[in-house]
C-alpha cells in the first residue's frame, strides 16, 4: 500500500474545482432566518413554504443531494401536514410525499437526489398542504432565538460523479 503526502492540490483549470468520485464539491446550508417564519396552510394543493434553497453546480455530472428535517403541526387532531421538494422551473417532484400530524409537533424528514443536468442555479423549495385543518411548517411559534432553527435543517450537497 503506498501513501501519497502532498502540500497543494491545484485545479488544472480556473473554473472546474477538483472533482474527487464520491466527495461533497460543495454544501449549501438553509441559514436562521430561512425558518423564521413559519408556513401555514389549510389547502389541500400543495403551495410553496418560502422555505428555498439555490445552488450552482460545478459539473452538470454531478449528483445534488437535498435533505431536510421539518417541524410540522396540524391542529385537528384528525388530519395531516404533508411535504414534497420540487426543482423550482421544471416542477420535477424529487421525493415522494411525507406526512405527520394527529395533533403533535413532529419533524418531517425527508432526503432525494438527483444528476443536476446543468451547470446553471438550480433552486429547490419545500412545498406543503393538509388534508383538512390547518397545517403549520417550520417554526413551532416558541423558543426561536439564533442559533436555534427549533429542529429545523435544510440543506445541499454536491456530490462529485
Amino acid at each position: 500500500m503506498s501513501t501519497m503526502y502532498v502540500d497543494n492540490i491545484v485545479e488544472k483549470t480556473s473554473t472546474a474545482g477538483v472533482q474527487i468520485p464520491g466527495h461533497v464539491v460543495q454544501y449549501i446550508p438553509a441559514s436562521f432566518a430561512t425558518f423564521q417564519t413559519r408556513y401555514q396552510t389549510t389547502s389541500n394543493s400543495y403551495g410553496s413554504s418560502g422555505y428555498s434553497l439555490t445552488i450552482t453546480p460545478k459539473s452538470a455530472t454531478n449528483i445534488i443531494l437535498i435533505t431536510y428535517h421539518l417541524s410540522a403541526y396540524n391542529n385537528s387532531s384528525t388530519h395531516y401536514c404533508y411535504a414534497v421538494v420540487q426543482r423550482v422551473g421544471t416542477g420535477a417532484l424529487l421525493q415522494t410525499e411525507n406526512a405527520a400530524g394527529l395533533g403533535a409537533w413532529p419533524t418531517l424528514s425527508a432526503s432525494a437526489s438527483e444528476v443536476a443536468g446543468t451547470t446553471n442555479a438550480i433552486t429547490y423549495t419545500i412545498y406543503g398542504r393538509v388534508n383538512g385543518g390547518t397545517g403549520y411548517f417550520g417554526w413551532s411559534g416558541g423558543g426561536y432565538t439564533s442559533p436555534s432553527q427549533n429542529f429545523n435543517s435544510y440543506h445541499l450537497m454536491e456530490i462529485a460523479q
